[in-house]
């Protein structure tokens, strides 16, 4: 769930973000977001009917249901209390299409 904390109560502020929309192919691995020393936050919202499975790291790490499972129309965030500065990797059974973004 996308934590929407106030700019006065986070510790974690940035002033670039970044949106983007990612095509997943059917049981076929994609890199979704590169490393990044200096992100601060990112969402990923499975505005789909599939679940999708986020990987964090390479694509030869996870797979379909092995990794952070976003049932349709879930989401999942890295924020300061889970910040993952690796890159995110993604998969579907069915062609899709996941939404992100990344703040620094």
């Amino acid at each position: 769930m996308i934590n929407n904390v106030s700019a006065s109560e986070s510790s974690n502020k940035f002033t670039t973000c970044t949106h983007d929309e990612k095509s997943l192919s059917a049981n076929s691995k994609a890199e979704i977001l590169n490393t990044n020393p200096n992100r601060k936050y990112s969402a990923f919202i499975n505005n789909s009917s599939v679940d999708i499975t986020l990987i964090l790291g390479d694509t030869n790490q996870g797979g379909v249901g092995k990794g952070i499972i976003l049932n349709p129309r879930g989401s999942y965030e890295i924020n300061a209390n889970n910040l993952y500065l690796g890159k995110v990797s993604a998969v579907a059974a069915s062609i899709c299409k996941i939404s992100l973004v990344e703040c620094i």
